[in-house]
């Protein structure tokens, strides 16, 4: 299981989880970057390294994100949050300079989502229970069926922290959280784990 209860649970714990599905792309970057000019993203920022395969030049990456807004609510959908290819260094990024140079990967226009409110639609992967509430979750793109099957890229999933007694688990179908966007790379043990995580404000259920 997933979830584990308060007494118990650790932050290492948690980051175990969040390492183990990092450790998932790790080891298919190879492959990604063989792959990666058949397969150009809507938007692509800059490379690691500045040598990588160079963004198309029909459209400029920002010109391709779709922003909308509701009630003053930003729509952070994840055709929005994982429209770009984020290669995932195979080596630690322990210094800030390095995880800089790794973020340049991200694309302006989404990093301009960071501090925004956001709305967010997926799937609930709760990582902590207080007392039968979940506190903690991943919210993904797709629905996880086993395991950490529910998040493929780095760029598909958001680490969602729920304030005060938590939301009920409803893991079955879609949900939208709303709450503040934080965009940026997150590390554990040297190694770049996760990209977006949000502060939690309310959870739409399903069918809202």
């Amino acid at each position: 299981m997933f979830i584990k209860k308060e007494n118990s649970m650790k932050v290492k714990h948690y980051m175990a989880i969040v390492a183990a599905i990092a450790g998932l792309w790790l080891v298919t970057v190879p492959s990604a970057n063989a792959q990666s000019a058949a397969k150009v993203a809507a938007i692509q920022g800059d490379s690691i390294d500045g040598t990588s395969t160079p963004a198309p030049a029909a459209a400029p990456a920002a010109t391709n994100v779709v922003i909308k807004t509701t009630g003053g609510v930003v729509n952070a959908d994840f055709e929005t949050l994982a429209s770009y290819t984020f290669n995932v260094p195979d080596m630690t990024a322990t210094n800030h300079p390095t995880v800089a140079q790794a973020e340049k990967q991200i694309p302006a226009a989404i990093k301009k989502l960071d501090g925004q409110i956001v709305r967010i639609r997926g799937f609930m992967m709760p990582v902590k229970e207080v007392q039968g509430k979940t506190t903690e979750f991943l919210i993904t793109r797709s629905q996880p069926s086993c395991c950490f099957s529910g998040a493929t890229e780095i760029t598909e999933f958001v680490t969602v922290k729920v304030p005060g007694k938590g939301f009920d688990t409803m893991m079955d179908d879609p949900i939208s959280i709303q709450g503040t966007l934080h965009v940026g790379a997150v590390t554990d043990s040297g190694f770049i784990v996760g990209l977006y995580s949000l502060d939690a404000e309310k959870l739409i259920p399903p069918g809202n």
